[in-house]
């Protein structure tokens, strides 16, 4: 049998907020929208932090970093262009993401990334305010002290499906720092 690749890895877990909503009221132009800020915004965010798109789904975004602060750093600054972005959307129609991050072992296997970590970067992601960012313990411990930024304790959180409460932080920053 192949010996299993593991990676340690921060792993980054956006989606859309009120999707099912938003293609209801109109499904031409919420895809093109969508893929306009996956486009514009997402994919470079990502790229200037050294961030690989794992998978795209309908509306969201699975993506591995070598580095929390590059995950972390990337997700303030996209979360900031999508604040910029929507400013003059009518709020029905804004596309505003949520967003989780999560260090730690992943299993590797043709591309894609599996894995407890995955799954708890997917389930912080859906315990995430709209246009908001909630990371791991881990993640705060990677991070602090190392970018503008500030982190609110939640307290232990009893995620979907993950055995052991995971303790998670909401973040916050200044839109003139970023």
């Amino acid at each position: 049998m192949a010996h299993e690749q593991r990676r340690l890895a921060a792993i980054v877990a956006i989606d859309v907020v009120g999707y099912s909503r938003l293609m209801g009221q109109n499904e031409s132009s919420t895809h093109a929208l969508l893929k306009t800020h996956l486009t514009e915004r997402v994919m470079p965010s990502f790229g200037r932090y050294g961030g690989r798109v794992v998978k795209s789904t309908g509306d969201g975004v699975l993506a591995e970093f070598g580095s929390a602060v590059g995950a972390l750093s990337a997700l303030i600054e996209l979360q900031q262009a999508m604040a910029n972005a929507n400013r003059d959307e009518p709020e029905t129609d804004r596309i505003v993401f949520r967003s989780g991050v999560h260090l730690g072992e992943v299993i590797v296997e043709d591309n894609d990334l599996y894995g407890d970590a995955v799954n708890i970067a997917a389930r912080l992601q859906g315990e995430a305010p709209p246009g908001g960012i909630l990371i791991s313990r881990a993640v705060r411990e990677a991070v602090e002290g190392r970018l503008k930024a500030k982190l609110h304790a939640l307290g232990e959180l009893s995620l979907k499906n993950i055995e052991r409460p995971i303790r998670a932080f909401r973040v916050e920053w200044d839109a003139a720092d970023w």
